[in-house]
């Protein structure tokens, strides 16, 4: 079979178990079975609110794989000001001003994260050129 009858027989759009549009992280709708443990141990344990335990767990997951995205913090931050503001009857002024006191908070957290990751990655490139050499 040439490439060109390869081509016939595919149909437009995504072939069948194409992953492309998969997403992880904050974005996907879905948890891993780690991740739904995590989250119930956090409800359970700490006694915090499942939608704020889901968007903790979230958040990690998604900081672990790109640490520096600053839309995940904004939208985190969002969500959290906005659950607060809910549950609470917070008014707009300090909503606005937890918003902004949390999304300092993860940037902080998300920019520490960076760099131990960076240094970890560092260290292992060393440690892989000592056993080249």
């Amino acid at each position: 079979m040439t490439a060109n009858e390869t081509d016939m027989n595919r149909k437009r759009g995504g072939q069948k178990g194409n992953r492309n549009a998969r997403k992880h992280g904050f974005y996907s709708g879905t948890l891993s079975p780690a991740e739904t443990g995590q989250v119930w141990n956090i409800v359970n344990l700490e006694g915090v609110d499942p939608e704020i335990a889901l968007i903790r767990v979230k958040l990690q997951s998604s900081l672990q794989h790109d640490p520096g995205n600053r839309r995940v913090i904004r939208e985190a931050s969002r969500l959290i000001a906005e659950w607060y503001s809910a549950n609470y009857g917070l008014d707009a002024t300090t909503g606005s001003y937890l918003k902004t006191v949390v999304q300092d908070l993860l940037e902080t957290a998300s920019l520490r994260q960076s760099s131990v990751q960076d240094s970890q990655k560092q260290m292992a490139d060393r440690r892989n050129e000592s056993c080249v050499l």
